[in-house]
């Protein structure tokens, strides 16, 4: 106990030294915080599109109005000219074009059905496919209200005639706020970018300063230097966790419902993962530019396979199997159920055993290769 409570000091020591280090652990993960906490949505505003109105009636006018204020797109022009759709969506400026006929108010007036054209810049599909539902519920509510309006100005059938109308209520995030889903996973993103790649580093600058042959000649075992090079990093691990999660909940203000006690205990059973990948990189690297080559190659896996940019229902069958082997999914969803739902441990335990499990086998199969390339 001895021995690794002076590894420890001399890592901390050494890590306080060493000034580049100490400012990316301190300032990198709340630049990246801020950052990637209004970068990283899925919600899709200010979508450009432009309307070829040939009716210029005073329905027509009154639907362009009812798009332009909706708050999802930017109204770019109004025109009789079907060309400029054209010429818009080819030159990027419009991601969105309508053509409202020149008998749409007629045809409305007269009870008939109005096809209406909608142009959408397809090279982004998933925001081509949410721009054209915003604008398909933006015209059916316009037609359903047209259709109620009529109706209730004939009072003998508006009696015989009953709406269904829903009364929805969202639960965990009733403003449907995509920073609420996303910040909780970049918390962990970011538990698992520092945690990993400073391990990595940590080992293989001893390796590269040549201190790594010295500690191998005294009596010190290699279990003892494990927890010894990474006692410090779990410590400086959860100092950034604190910092981030209150940066989440004043700046971002998303909602911690339920219990930090629990959430730290999950971060701890989830750092063991990334300190066992950090010491298995480390024994893979002979500089620490390989260690942070190596430590991207595998962060990116982790990242696309945790379901934090992608989701995972989207992915193909086989790729979803991978993907249960990746912990960060589990703390992704851990900490979106704390933070969000105020869930216990009763609901969540088994993620926690699958993240206790990956670790230990994890930290138990890089300790015992780290063991080998030391002797």
């Amino acid at each position: 106990m001895r021995k690794i409570k002076f590894l420890i000091y001399k890592e901390f020591r050494q890590f306080f030294r060493d000034r580049a280090l100490l400012r990316a652990m301190i300032f990198m993960p709340i630049v990246m915080m801020f950052i990637l906490g209004y970068a990283v949505t899925t919600d899709v505003k200010n979508i450009s599109i432009i309307i070829c109105d040939q009716d210029q009636s005073f329905t027509s006018r009154d639907l362009i109005e009812k798009i332009s204020t909706s708050g999802y797109f930017r109204l770019l022009q109004s025109t009789a000219g079907y060309q400029r759709i054209g010429k818009h969506l080819d030159s990027g400026q419009a991601k969105v074009g309508l053509v409202i006929p020149n008998d749409f108010e007629q045809k409305l007036n007269s009870n008939q059905s109005v096809p209406i054209q909608i142009l959408v810049n397809g090279e982004d599909a998933n925001s081509s496919q949410i721009a054209m539902g915003y604008l398909s519920q933006i015209v059916r509510a316009f037609a359903e209200n047209l259709f109620v309006n009529r109706i209730q100005q004939q009072p003998q059938i508006a009696q015989l005639i009953h709406f269904i109308e829903p009364e929805t209520r969202v639960w965990y995030n009733p403003n449907l706020e995509s920073v609420n889903f996303m910040v909780p996973g970049i918390v962990a993103m970011l538990m698992t970018v520092f945690s990993m790649f400073f391990t990595a580093i940590a080992i293989v600058r001893e390796k590269e300063d040549g201190t790594l042959e010295q500690l191998q000649v005294t009596p010190i075992k290699s279990r003892e230097l494990i927890i010894g090079k990474t006692v410090p990093y779990i410590i400086i691990s959860f100092v950034d966790a604190s910092f981030i999660m209150i940066l989440a909940k004043l700046w971002f203000g998303i909602p911690i419902v339920g219990s930090i006690g629990l959430l730290f205990l999950y971060l701890l059973i989830y750092i063991l993962s990334t300190l066992g990948f950090g010491i298995f990189i480390s024994t893979l690297s002979q500089t620490q530019m390989q260690a942070l080559f190596l430590s991207w190659f595998f962060m990116v896996l982790i990242l696309i396979l945790s379901g934090f940019f992608i989701p995972i229902e989207n992915m193909p069958a086989w790729i979803q199997f991978l993907s249960k082997l990746d912990p960060l999914r589990y703390l992704i969803a851990v900490i979106r159920e704390i933070f969000l739902k105020g869930s216990g441990l009763q609901h969540i335990w088994r993620d926690g055993v699958i993240m206790l499990t990956f670790g230990l086998v994890i930290m138990a199969l890089s300790a015992l290769r780290f063991k080998k390339r030391v002797k």
